[in-house]
């Protein structure tokens, strides 16, 4: 085997691993920051629903009725 093979082989080997912990983090990275997005979704949408609840369309409604109408629309 010559070296430029040896080389050849070792980047593959070393770029197959690599590729492998990319995938495994950028996976468990989008699962996170996905849950992060969603709960500020979910404080958001409950900030605005304690100042809907109970006027105009809302009336006699409770805050967590509102949101979760609102988090019906938006999740």
């Amino acid at each position: 085997m010559s070296v430029s093979q040896a080389t050849s082989f070792a980047f593959q080997v070393s770029c197959g691993w690599c590729d492998t912990l990319r995938r495994s983090v950028v996976g468990a990275l989008s699962s996170l920051y996905g849950g992060i997005v969603t709960s500020r979704q979910l404080q958001a949408n409950y900030q605005v629903a304690e100042r809907l609840a109970g006027r105009g369309d809302f009336k006699g409604m409770t805050v967590r009725e509102v949101a979760s109408l609102i988090n019906q629309k938006t999740l």
